[in-house]
């Protein structure tokens, strides 16, 4: 006796239609050699299992489903493992699908979550290894699978990140592309190849438990300089915003999965204005352009509605194609260090715990604060001045001392809570920006400002749609968190509205803002900033000079 979508000889069930469509789809599993773009920038070459090499379909089972050709199409114990991973860290880190599922969830289904579709993907895995042997099922898991840069399957895997075919790639190699599969965006060794690097060890582990390797042979792949290997190929692609579509992706793999993005067919209404988004682009590629003679070879700029947390311009880069500045790497999420731009912090924690006022006398003169001796640009001091004074033309000094009469522990403090994530070490020369921060997270801080202290999280994604039209995800009504009072954000702004005319910006519009810029003590100012916003817009934007790999370049 059975239950469920089951249908009699000669019927097919709904769920198990598909199946249907997937054998038509056997030129996987042939044996001619297929290679082709698609018009969406999708890079297909299509392999047999044996022309796959030694070791990807090894480095893919050591990553995905150790134990694939000895359990059937659903893995309880793998499923359980990883659901109790995943609570007991309080975060998604464990897959518990077998290739199988994956496949089912890259082919056949929406990323929608949902009791049914989850009795759906088991079925469908069921009957797929009913029908297909587990070659064939790997097979076509290979030639499907995405790992980035537009490349579906490990042959067009091999060709983008290494300029080879598959079955010439080396067992280090193997590993670093089987790894890319959990999270392509997220690993994406263009922007993050220490984290891509993390998880080609844990493969290479893989691979030795699972005999596909000696311990000596891992061993020597793991000393494989990879970096050095990587060939990445540009992807057909074209976006009005890369950075912000490549940031997108990466928030869909969290809430769907790679598998599911990976599928194609979904709708995803994003928070982005192309209109800002344009006079972003060209804004910042305009402004390194005019500051070339000061050796700015690179820009970035932020944008969002401070009242909901929607991001409206995202430019990560100058030139997303130019990989002399290390364009592909987004500026928007590097910690890089805030200078002045840093001291609104530190001037609303001691307003806000009553230390100061903004009449409160200050000394700006060469002080020595327990051995640190912070310096201004003049190297010079404006003697006992107000502290609103002090905030308007940026004075080092006496930040500092503001810093060490709130404690820079508290500082620290309220800067975490306003949206700086980065750690913050509580250093007096924090209080004139020496701890990195992202421009992401600045913003996000200002944000607290500009929406009367309350932080509401900035975002990028609306809703999510599946290819049916059915709503897989919606952000509705989005939550803040109170960390300064009107009043308490009110004296903020009430100050820096004044910074615009004090440094004679010449805008058309009344925005409160702050300037920051580092020195790397040389002469040679790699990051300069400048924030500004008001009740409609907060604005963030860094310029300087980044080197091929996206780090400093001064």
């Amino acid at each position: 006796m059975s239950s469920g979508p089951v249908a009699g000889r000669g019927q097919q069930s709904p769920w198990l239609r598909p199946l249907a469509w997937l054998w038509a789809k056997k030129a996987w599993i042939s044996a001619a050699v297929v290679e082709d773009w698609s018009p969406a920038g999708h890079y297909h070459v299509t392999l047999q299992l044996k022309e796959m090499g030694p070791y990807a379909p090894k480095a893919v089972l050591a990553a995905e489903d150790r134990n694939f050709y000895n359990h059937g199409a659903i893995d309880l114990m793998s499923t359980a493992r990883a659901a109790w991973v995943d609570i007991t860290s309080g975060g998604l880190h464990q897959g518990g699908s077998t290739i199988t599922q994956q496949l089912v969830k890259i082919q056949l289904l929406t990323p929608q979550k949902s009791v049914t579709r989850k009795v759906q993907e088991i079925v469908l895995a069921i009957a797929l290894e009913q029908r297909y042997s587990k070659d064939q099922i790997l097979s076509m898991y290979l030639n499907r699978v995405y790992f980035g840069h537009g490349a579906y399957g490990v042959g067009a895997a091999a060709r983008t990140y290494f300029n080879k075919d598959a079955k010439d790639l080396s067992p280090a190699e193997a590993a670093f592309l089987a790894g890319l599969i959990q999270a392509p965006a997220a690993y994406d060794p263009k922007v993050h190849y220490e984290l891509a690097h993390e998880r080609q060890l844990y493969v290479l582990a893989g691979m030795v438990s699972t005999g596909a390797l000696s311990s000596e042979q891992a061993d020597k792949a793991a000393q494989e300089d990879v970096k050095s290997e990587l060939h990445i190929q540009s992807t057909a692609r074209q976006s009005k915003a890369p950075h912000f579509v490549d940031h997108v992706l990466v928030d869909l793999e969290k809430l769907f999965g790679s598998a599911a993005v990976q599928q194609g067919g979904i709708v995803v209404r994003t928070t982005l204005d192309l209109n800002l988004q344009q006079v972003a682009a060209a804004a910042v590629s305009n402004g390194v352009q005019d500051l070339s003679r000061f050796n700015v070879n690179n820009s970035a700029l932020l944008a969002a509605d401070p009242k909901t947390g929607e991001i409206r311009a995202w430019v990560g880069s100058a030139d997303y194609g130019n990989d002399e500045i290390g364009g592909q790497f987004d500026v928007v999420l590097s910690p890089r260090q805030p200078g002045s731009s840093f001291k609104p912090y530190v001037y609303e924690a001691a307003l806000r715990d009553h230390k100061i006022t903004w009449a409160t006398i200050l000394h700006d003169r060469l002080t020595n604060f327990n051995g640190y001796m912070p310096r201004d640009f003049d190297n010079g001091g404006m003697g006992d001045i107000k502290a609103s004074t002090a905030i308007l033309y940026s004075r080092n000094i006496p930040a500092v001392q503001v810093g060490q009469m709130e404690g820079m522990n508290n500082v620290v403090e309220l800067a975490h809570a306003m949206g700086i994530k980065s750690k913050l070490e509580p250093y007096l020369s924090t209080a004139i920006g020496a701890s990195a921060v992202t421009l992401y997270e600045h913003v996000q801080g200002y944000q607290t400002f500009a929406n009367m202290g309350q932080r509401v999280d900035l975002r990028v994604i609306n809703e999510v749609q599946d290819s049916s039209g059915h709503t897989a995800f919606k952000y509705e009504n989005p939550t803040s968190t109170t960390v300064l009072t009107p009043a308490e954000a009110f004296l903020m702004t009430d100050v820096l509205k004044h910074y615009q005319n004090t440094w004679s910006f010449g805008w058309n519009r009344q925005m409160a803002s702050k300037t920051g810029t580092s020195d790397n003590g040389k002469g040679g100012i790699p990051d300069s900033w400048i924030m500004a916003y008001n009740p409609d817009i907060v604005v963030g934007v860094w310029i300087g000079n980044t080197a091929p790999n996206g780090g400093g370049g001064l």
